[in-house]
């Protein structure tokens, strides 16, 4: 049995199809997986401006960051480190803490745990610090503080502040 040139140019093409249709659901699973990852994990940049909140807008999985307000604290503000753990221990005379007030809402009444990582950066964009801090969400709207003990003299040196979000079920 032989294909006339008809049959043959239909064969080509159904097979032709078969293989552009599975190579497009490979594609599509491939971009929804891609898709759900990065609704797990958000970026944003913003100016280091004390006393003033500023939109953060990002949601990670169901949680959303509505915004963030940066505050000084001072000296004496925070007792991390040894100073924390020690009797009589003291705050060093060169630190302050900065503080990130974030307002953050899950509607949802699954508990969700976001990372927030808060990069410190200078005018060109080096990094001068950063810290990583974790806080959970369950069908509440809640403020996170997120307090960072730093050197002083660098503060006046920070133009920006990376903020990395990522979330995950808990």
């Amino acid at each position: 049995m032989t294909f006339g040139d008809s049959a043959l140019s239909r064969l080509v093409r159904w097979c032709a199809c078969a293989i552009a249709i599975m190579s497009g659901v490979s594609l599509t699973a491939s971009l929804g997986a891609l898709a759900q990852d990065s609704s797990l994990r958000a970026e944003r940049l913003v100016n280091y401006t004390t006393g003033k909140a500023l939109p953060v807008s990002a949601k990670v999985g169901p949680v959303t960051v509505q915004s963030v307000e940066f505050t000084d604290r001072g000296r004496g503000s925070s007792r991390g480190g040894l100073a924390g753990i020690v009797p009589g221990g003291s705050v060093s005379e060169t630190s302050t803490t900065i503080r990130g007030h974030f307002l953050v809402e899950n509607p949802t009444a699954d508990e969700w745990e976001v990372t927030f990582t808060m990069e410190f950066l200078d005018k060109s964009g080096k990094l001068i610090d950063k810290a990583v801090k974790k806080s959970t969400w369950e069908g509440e709207a809640k403020p996170f503080d997120f307090d960072h003990p730093i050197l002083q003299y660098v503060v006046p040196s920070i133009a920006q502040v990376r903020i990395r979000l990522e979330g995950r079920l808990d």
